[in-house]
């Protein structure tokens, strides 16, 4: 039987996957059911926006995700702020003037994708910024609820922060893109992207974990891990401060005053408490417990 070596050579190599450390443990495998629900509301908001008056209805392709943006020349992007996290909203301009040239009634409103004019226009922002308050708002809404017991359908407040100039991903860090292709019926006119920050995508999939039960960390337990969690208390009495000339002339014997008067209480070099310092019994001790 021949033997199959464990060692690829590069050229196999190179066709794997890299692994990213920021997945590890986390469902990201689930992200596909979460983003097919995502292209209905998506669907429904681009119905919502643009009624099949005139042509075939615009729909959505299927939405992808990775950590690579799909679109490599620079765009349009929006951004908001929803919750702790970070969102951005980009269209390509030949969806956009399609778009555009369907809400104005044309009957050939598809030539729109096919004649980008060569001039961004003021009316083309206003309606990226629209479509980018709208879709972004139908993603926040799926991605963001129900969470930590929140209401079914719940959306997070999605405040708008600025319109950048033609620029790549303004989302620093690592970045979820999604993505799909605005479609005219069957024909495509151009991708919509969104991407993700590290904080709102911990969002999504905070609701794609395993339910933990309330009932899984009894009280004993827990008071049992308070008992056996050992913590070093440092306490800091005093500090002072000398001239470079006074602390080169020390010598065995000599002493410093100070004045006792409060103590900082550390926990690995952090300060947790203030504490005043007094004497009982012959015995330095620290009361007055206050958090810093």
């Amino acid at each position: 039987m021949a033997h199959t070596p464990h060692i690829l050579p590069p050229a196999a190599g190179a066709r794997l996957t890299a692994l990213d450390p920021c997945e590890l443990g986390r469902p990201i495998h689930a992200l596909d059911s979460l983003f097919q629900l995502t292209q209905q509301d998506l669907d429904h908001a681009l119905a919502a926006a643009f009624p099949g008056r005139v042509g075939a209805p615009v729909r959505l392709g299927g939405v992808s995700h990775g950590r690579t943006n799909p679109i490599e020349t620079t765009l349009r992007w929006a951004t908001h702020r929803s919750g702790g996290g970070r969102s951005a909203f980009a269209i390509e301009r030949s969806a956009l003037t399609a778009l555009l040239a369907r809400r104005y009634g044309s009957t050939d409103w598809e030539l729109g994708a096919r004649c980008v004019p060569p001039l961004e226009t003021a009316t083309e922002q206003r309606l990226a910024a629209q479509l980018g308050q709208l879709l972004s708002q139908a993603l926040m809404r799926r991605i963001g609820g129900p969470i930590d017991g929140g209401a079914d359908g719940e959306a997070p407040t999605l405040a708008f922060e600025q319109s950048l100039p033609l620029t790549r991903c303004p989302i620093s860090g690592p970045t979820m893109f999604l993505w799909a292709q605005v479609l005219a019926g069957s024909a495509p006119l151009g991708l919509l992207v969104f991407a993700l920050d590290s904080d709102t995508l911990a969002t999504a999939l905070r609701q794609l974990a395993p339910a933990r039960r309330q009932s899984a960390v009894r009280a004993s337990d827990s008071a049992s891990l308070r008992r056996a969690l050992p913590l070093r208390l440092d306490v800091r009495l005093a500090q002072k401060t000398l001239p470079l000339g006074e602390l080169l002339g020390l010598k065995p014997g000599d002493v410093l005053p100070i004045s006792l008067d409060t103590a900082t209480v550390r926990v690995q070099d952090n300060p947790v408490l203030k504490a005043l310092v007094v004497e009982n019994k012959g015995r330095l001790c620290l009361t007055n417990l206050q958090e810093v």
